[in-house]
């Protein structure tokens, strides 16, 4: 392809001068822009040929990093290697997108990329059967029907980019049904086995944090988001604001810390119990114990609550880690980290709070995804049961009486 470049003249009008630039357009053609330099003619063509050479040289490098972006002329999409189009899909949203969900698509740029590259075909032969036949391939390699909705929204996403830039390609993905999303069960504690958890706790590094995990549904991000600033102990309450993640950067993890929460729903604030306010002085004071004691410790997440005792902020991945190392231990039913804010909302349900307030207590964004992680027992069957029976049978009885 014949690369487009940007061409310049001159020109004088009413006394002045004026840059009449050639630019190419997207259809391949090419049109004019007159730019006055403010410029009189007289004494001032070198000035002025000055200017034109530094508008070409900027128009340029903005035209070059468009294509850059679009990587090669629509018209000609259709006959690149999908590979080639799924890499160039994947420099363009590293510029767009978090670190957290650029690892996100990564992971699964692990299976779809080799996949692809072995069938070697430029991007107008990707037809329906194709992505067909790579959901088969996914479902035989044992991944969950929610895994390769994942895979195909990523697949979706990688047209649909190109089709918004004017690519003359249809999207295969659409006409691709995927796999029926399986229901969600996650495991919960008990009332009783909760209190099993605590014991087995209690003392633990993770301690504090499996308390706040349980008591206010928190997300393990948000958890070690939390800063000494977002507790307010005077007013015994305390504010999501921040979050701290573990993510994959070209191979080394890294931690990343960012006010950007999953979503605004997220942003919430919750009051502090008189337990919880006593814990968290006491680990106050015992950080602050530590750093007066030890010229070794760290201050340089001294903002953060959760730190180990050398100051270091503590990393997400070792919250997991040790938390299935201690419960593997344990003669308690397994869960994971993540369903403790499970149990949270299923508790909560089970004494009375609707899915409306568990949604605003949890953060999430959508009434749906409540009714998904808060799991109603046999508990809340029979209260529900109990109260229709006692509408029921009381209005049939004073109509008996009525009748007598």
């Amino acid at each position: 392809m014949k690369e487009k470049r940007i061409s310049g003249t001159l020109q004088e009008k009413n006394g002045r001068f004026y840059m009449v630039v050639r630019m190419p357009t997207p259809a391949g053609q090419y049109r004019q822009k007159w730019i006055s330099t403010g410029l009189p003619v007289t004494g001032n063509k070198r000035k002025a040929k000055q200017m034109l050479d530094s508008k070409l040289i900027e128009l340029q490098e903005q035209l070059d990093e468009q294509q850059r972006r679009a990587g090669w002329a629509v018209a000609d999409v259709g006959e690149i290697l999908f590979v080639a189009l799924i890499d160039r899909w994947l420099r363009r949203k590293r510029l767009e997108l978090a670190p957290t969900t650029i690892e996100g698509y990564e992971r699964i740029l692990v299976r779809l990329r080799p996949y692809f590259a072995r069938l070697n075909l430029v991007t107008n032969a990707v037809s329906p059967a194709v992505i067909e036949g790579y959901v088969d391939f996914l479902i035989k390699e044992g991944l969950s029907a929610n895994t390769v909705r994942h895979h195909l929204t990523l697949l979706k996403s990688v047209f649909n980019d190109e089709i918004r830039n004017g690519a003359p390609i249809l999207n295969p993905v659409k006409c691709v049904k995927g796999p029926k999303n399986e229901t969600f069960e996650a495991n919960t504690y008990t009332i009783d086995e909760v209190g099993a958890l605590f014991d087995l706790f209690r003392g633990d590094p993770l301690d504090d944090i499996v308390q706040i995990a349980v008591l206010y549904g928190l997300r393990r991000s948000e958890i070690l988001g939390l800063r000494w600033l977002d507790i307010d102990f005077e007013r015994r309450v305390f504010h999501v604001r921040h979050k701290v993640v573990q993510v994959k950067v070209d191979g080394v993890w890294q931690l990343i810390r960012s006010n950007d929460l999953k979503t605004e729903a997220s942003r919430r604030s919750f009051p502090l119990s008189d337990a919880m306010r006593e814990r968290l002085l006491a680990r106050k004071a015992a950080a602050e114990a530590r750093r007066a004691a030890d010229e070794g410790y760290s201050d340089a997440d001294a903002a953060y609550v959760f730190v180990d005792q050398n100051g270091v902020l503590l990393w997400p991945n070792y919250v997991t880690d040790h938390f299935r190392h201690k419960m593997a231990a344990s003669t308690l039913p397994k869960l994971r980290f993540h369903d403790l804010r499970h149990t949270c909302a299923t508790i909560l349900l089970q004494n009375g709070c609707s899915l409306r307030e568990i949604q605003a207590y949890l953060g999430h964004a959508t009434y749906m995804t409540t009714t998904r992680y808060a799991h109603v027992d046999g508990k809340s069957k029979q209260h529900a049961l109990d109260l229709l029976g006692e509408v029921l049978f009381e209005n049939t009885n004073e109509t008996q009486e009525d009748n007598k």
